[in-house]
């Protein structure tokens, strides 16, 4: 890796962290979600700071060349955002659906009282 490739994944990974701190900070983003973006930027700031981490992890899972390793690691990662995006998604359908049959219930409730007076 040539040093201002490694100067531009830092840079890269530096930048993403500052983003996920500033989205924090103004609260547009949870810190349930902004877990994984996290640990991804740490992980490429180890990755370029050390990219001989990245043969190691090729040797212990006997990947054939490290770029196969980064796509693999980087396919795995959207998958895991994809299920806790759709965990989020599930669980906020179903908070809906609660709300909305609570509310039909208090609307009836209240069309009862509306006709007894």
């Amino acid at each position: 890796m040539t040093a201002q490739l490694q100067f531009f994944m830092i840079l890269g990974a530096l930048v993403l962290l500052a983003t996920i701190f500033a989205l924090l900070k103004r609260g547009l983003m949870s810190v349930k979600y902004s877990l994984l973006w996290l640990a991804l930027a740490v992980g490429l700031v180890i990755f370029a700071v050390f990219p001989y981490v990245v043969y190691v992890l090729r040797d212990l899972l006997d990947v054939e060349m490290p770029v196969n390793l980064v796509f693999l690691l980087m396919f795995c990662f959207v998958l895991v955002v994809l299920l806790s995006l759709s965990i989020a998604i599930s669980q906020l359908a179903e908070k809906c659906k609660r709300l909305t049959q609570a509310n039909a219930i208090l609307e009836k409730r209240v069309r009862d009282l509306e006709e007894k007076r």
